[in-house]
């Protein structure tokens, strides 16, 4: 099984995803363009339907967003004549600004960043994002003040320099960071090329990579007791 900790030991250095990790889409928003194609959706399962619908794409080895909003189509028991049309207006929804649909902080992630903050780790995001995802956490009141966006450091994960951007701004060697991501694709892939410890946050057990091949866990809380030791 692959380790969860850096092999020098105790990580200096968090790095997070923002999708999937500190924020979700509003699933209101994401139920009412569903049920506008027929679909039923129960709010209670959307969230569950995120971590599918990414897994979806890590199956095929690539960030195809209609594979996600297909899942979250049949998740709502959209009508199969009316698929294209839920995915037409998922797209159409998740296309705007990015504080207008991902602004739900998921449970008990303000207070496990508050914990990381307290153990003295330095913590930082590195999302693919269009230019807005700061001033999104900021509305949303997660308290993060490194915040690397790939529209504007115009990188993009996996690619392992939006990283080394991270590593930069913090000062901190790649050897003793960790990052957690919800996208094999990105996150972990990404982390490993720029030397980095990748965590896998899969609350569901979705990963369709073979067990044992990246680290895996369930919710920051975990990333809390790693870096308390």
């Amino acid at each position: 099984m692959a380790a969860l900790m850096p092999e020098n030991g105790r990580p200096k250095a968090v790095l997070l995803d923002a999708g999937g990790v500190l924020l979700l889409p509003n699933p209101w928003a994401v139920a009412a363009t569903l049920r506008a194609a027929g679909g039923r959706p129960d709010l209670r399962t959307l969230h569950r339907a995120h971590y599918s619908g990414i897994a979806a794409m890590d199956r095929v080895g690539q960030a195809d967003w209609r594979l996600y909003f297909a899942n979250l189509a049949a998740v709502a028991d959209v009508p199969p004549d009316r698929r294209d049309d839920a995915v037409a207006g998922l797209a159409a929804l998740f296309g705007a600004p990015v504080y207008s649909l991902w602004n739900v902080v998921p449970d008990g992630v303000i207070e496990n960043l508050q914990h990381l903050a307290a153990t003295g780790v330095a913590i930082a995001v590195v999302s693919n994002a269009d230019g807005l995802v700061e001033e999104t956490l900021r509305r949303c009141e997660v308290p993060v003040e490194v915040v690397i966006d790939s529209t504007v450091v115009g990188y993009a994960k996996p690619d392992p320099e939006i990283f080394r951007i991270a590593l930069n701004r913090l000062g901190i060697s790649a050897d003793r960071v960790v990052h957690v991501g919800d996208m094999a694709l990105a996150d972990v892939d990404g982390a490993r090329a720029a030397g980095i410890h990748p965590l896998h946050l899969d609350p569901y057990g979705d990963c369709p990579h073979p067990p044992g091949a990246h680290a895996h866990i369930r919710s920051l809380a975990e990333v809390v007791e790693l870096v308390r030791g």
